[in-house]
Parts: structure tokens; C-alpha cells; sequence
């Protein structure tokens, strides 16, 4: 049987865009149309603003894979992932597995972020970039104590289908690959590996995501609810206050009936810069200037916002709220790095080249976020906040002109992104259900 990271495992090759919801809706209801007995279409809830909550299901096994798309609104690779793996379960099924696909976690966010769904630039990405408030986001909102009905509908599917794995399938800016389990991913680097290496992915062995989880591989990593606590808060999601929540979301909800989740990463924009694993020279003077730089942006950012406020009729609109968790990150993060803050812990870790780039990267793409987010949050008020919105303009342009220059992005084909996603979800089934 042909490898399932080879070329040949893959689907026919698409066009180099992502599929809008509708043409994702679209395909599932074909492809249940075509074969009802093998596939359904159901819905398993509805978003806060009234949108369905669709899953294609494909195959009648005893065991039950669950791939969550769009959990994200800003992350539109897994579209493509899931039509791939959806024809693969048709065309080559494994008479052990039920495969489930939820096409879109979040399609509230995902109406917001359309407009960056064709770009194939950094600014045009930015320019109407949306990605929701910690608090807006269906996989992390029940760690961090928020009621959301999509959060609801996932933990209730899981309850519902046990599924011995859940994919959660992710994608960035720039950057490389990386996978996230939890349960140890060791016997999955090699396939995820060649995948990479075949689809000319970078593998991303410094990313700040993974700074506190153990590595299983090169770009392999084990999560536990401790690790991600920490994690997220120094990442602007959680706070100090709020415990060991990381076990309330959604990724580790499998284990409640003997299941595991993994987390595939992949970029739109991929940068050579990422891989260097020799010692950091001066960490001391890069942390304390990258940390400076972070609270100066912040402190821009958050100067605007004030000014803009009082022009602005409702102080509460998903954008405004979005624009909210990048600059909390900002002034999080900038402490976390910083060598003279009290309790800083980065000189103690290990800090290979590639990881420093890891802290270099975040601390460009968190302010262009924000500044990509509040300048869609004010150009609502018009001409009242004029002013800020030109201001907002310019440091957006200027940030993330630095942003190219430092990582020279090239875009990856879509075509790639979710082959490489596909490959791994496969891969994984592999390894937990081998074929007989």
C-alpha cells in the first residue's frame, strides 16, 4: 500500500486558493449526494450569530477520527485539508474508522476574515485581517471560563463520538511547521518530517507556542494542560489568575473517554530563517531590546485606541475586542521576555538561534495584528477619527514592511499548506490504526 506521506496519498492538485465556506458546504453535499451510504451531512450546532455548525461524515468503522477546521478565523489552510482527507476516506477507506469532519468551528470569525482569504502578499493579508478576541475563540474560550455555543457544540460531539483522535488543524502567517499532541508524538516526526521536507515546508524547531512543552522530535511537541497554561498566558489568552484551566478546553477533552488530539501547524508564508539550532549569542541585550520595542508599540497602539474611542458609537464590536487581545499580549509578552523583570525565567531555558528567531517573530507579527485589527476597529467611526486611522495606516505599513524584511516570506501554494496537513492527520490515523 502506497505511504500515506508520499505524493500519490495526496489528492488531485487544486488551484492556488482556499475554498471559500460555501464552496466547503458545497463539496460535503456533493459528495453525500454521490455516495449516501457512505457519507452524511448533519449540523451539530449554530453560531452565536445564527450560522450552522456543519459535519461531513464519511465511513461506518467502530472507531471515530474527528478534524475540527476553522478554529481560527484567520486560518484557512485546513479547508483545503479537509477536502483531501474527506476523498481519501472515500477512496481508500479504512474499514476500522468513521471519519468526522467539522468544516468550520467558527464561522462567525471566518465571515470577518474573508477578505484575507485571497491575499498572497503580507500587507494585502494584513489589510483586512480579523482574528476573534481570546474570549470569541470556540477552542479556548471554555479554559478561560467563556460560554460559547460552538464550545458547546464541540465538547458535546466529542461526548458524544469518543473519538480515539481529534485533529485541531492550524495554520499562521509566516513561520514554519510544527505539531502539538497530547499524547507523545514521538513515532509521528519522521512522517510529518518527510511530509515537510517533500512539500518544501520548514520545520519550525524555535516557536514560542512550544517553548515550555517537551520536544518529541524536531518540531514535535507534547502538551499537557500545566505547559499550555503557561503558555497562554504569556501569549495574552490567560491570565495569572485563572489556574490550571488548560484541561477545561476543547484539545484535551478526547482524553475523557481514551483519546488524544493533535495540533497541525502550517504557514501561508514560509521563512528560511527558522532553523538554526547553534547556542544564541547575547541573549541578554536581544530579549531586553526586543522587550522594549514590544512596550513602545504597545504603548502607540494603545494612545490611538484612546484617542479613537470617543468617536467610536459602540465600544464593544467584535473588532474592537479583537484589537484588545494582541495589545494585552503586547505588554504580556514584553514582560515574559524581559531579562529585568522579576521571575523572568528565558535566560534559565535553553536558547538556541532558532529560538530567539521564534521570540523575533512574535514580537513583529503581534504588533502588526493589533495595529492590522484597530485600524479596522476605527476607520468605522470615518472622518471623526480620521486622524488615527492615517496614523494607524502608516505604522501598519511601516511594521510590516520591518515584518518582510526580517523573514523575506515567500507564499507556500495552497495546495501545499493542506497537503502537508493531510499528510500528517494521515499519517497519525497510521500509527493509532494501522491498516489490517
Amino acid at each position: 500500500m502506497t505511504d500515506a506521506t508520499t505524493p500519490a496519498a495526496t489528492a488531485a492538485p487544486h488551484h492556488d486558493h482556499y475554498p471559500t465556506l460555501a464552496e466547503l458546504d458545497d463539496t460535503a453535499r456533493r459528495l453525500a449526494t454521490r455516495w449516501p451510504d457512505l457519507c452524511r451531512v448533519r449540523t451539530v450546532g449554530t453560531s452565536r450569530a445564527g450560522r450552522p455548525l456543519t459535519l461531513l461524515t464519511v465511513g461506518h468503522g467502530p472507531h471515530d477520527v474527528l478534524v475540527v477546521a476553522g478554529a481560527h478565523a484567520d486560518e484557512f489552510a485546513a479547508r483545503t485539508a479537509v477536502t483531501d482527507l474527506a476523498h481519501h476516506a472515500l477512496t481508500r477507506p479504512h474499514p476500522d474508522l468513521t471519519w468526522h469532519f467539522l468544516l468550520c468551528l467558527d464561522p462567525d470569525g471566518a465571515h470577518l476574515a474573508d477578505g484575507s482569504r485571497t491575499a498572497r502578499t503580507l500587507p494585502a493579508y494584513f489589510a483586512h485581517y480579523y482574528r476573534p478576541a481570546a474570549e470569541d475563540q470556540p477552542e479556548w474560550a471554555p479554559a478561560i471560563g467563556a460560554d460559547l455555543p460552538e464550545s458547546r457544540a464541540l465538547l458535546d460531539l466529542v461526548d458524544e463520538l469518543r473519538p480515539t483522535l481529534q485533529f485541531s488543524l492550524h495554520s499562521t502567517d509566516v513561520g514554519g511547521t510544527f505539531v502539538q499532541a497530547t499524547s507523545d508524538p514521538t513515532a509521528l516526526a519522521h512522517p510529518f518530517a518527510r511530509s515537510a521536507a517533500h512539500l518544501g515546508i520548514p520545520v519550525e524547531t524555535g516557536a514560542f507556542d512550544t517553548f515550555h512543552l517537551h520536544e518529541s522530535g524536531p518540531g514535535v511537541y507534547l502538551m499537557t494542560p500545566h505547559h499550555i497554561d503557561h503558555q497562554e498566558r504569556t501569549t495574552g489568552m490567560l491570565t495569572p489568575h485563572q489556574g490550571d484551566r488548560g484541561r477545561s478546553g476543547t484539545w484535551f477533552a478526547p482524553q475523557r473517554h481514551g483519546g488524544e488530539t493533535v495540533l497541525v501547524e502550517v504557514p501561508a508564508f514560509t521563512s528560511a530563517h527558522l532553523g538554526d539550532h547553534r547556542p544564541a549569542d547575547d541573549v541578554h541585550r536581544h530579549l531586553r531590546t526586543t522587550a522594549d520595542r514590544l512596550r513602545h508599540r504597545g504603548t502607540l497602539l494603545t494612545a490611538l485606541l484612546d484617542a479613537a474611542l470617543p468617536h467610536l458609537r459602540h465600544p464593544d464590536t467584535p473588532l474592537l475586542r479583537a484589537a484588545r487581545t494582541p495589545l494585552t499580549a503586547l505588554h504580556q509578552l514584553a514582560d515574559a521576555w524581559d531579562p529585568e523583570v522579576h521571575g523572568h525565567d528565558l535566560l534559565h531555558t535553553p536558547m538556541t538561534r532558532a529560538r530567539l528567531t521564534g521570540i523575533d517573530l512574535w514580537a513583529h507579527r503581534v504588533p502588526v495584528r493589533a495595529a492590522a485589527l484597530l485600524r479596522r476597529a476605527v476607520r468605522v467611526a470615518g472622518a471623526p477619527a480620521a486622524r488615527e486611522a492615517a496614523r494607524l495606516d502608516h505604522l501598519l505599513r511601516d511594521w510590516c514592511a520591518q515584518y518582510q524584511r526580517r523573514f523575506e516570506p515567500v507564499w507556500l501554494p495552497v495546495a501545499h499548506q493542506g497537503a502537508h496537513q493531510a499528510n500528517t492527520v494521515r499519517a497519525a490515523v497510521a500509527l493509532r490504526h494501522p491498516a489490517p
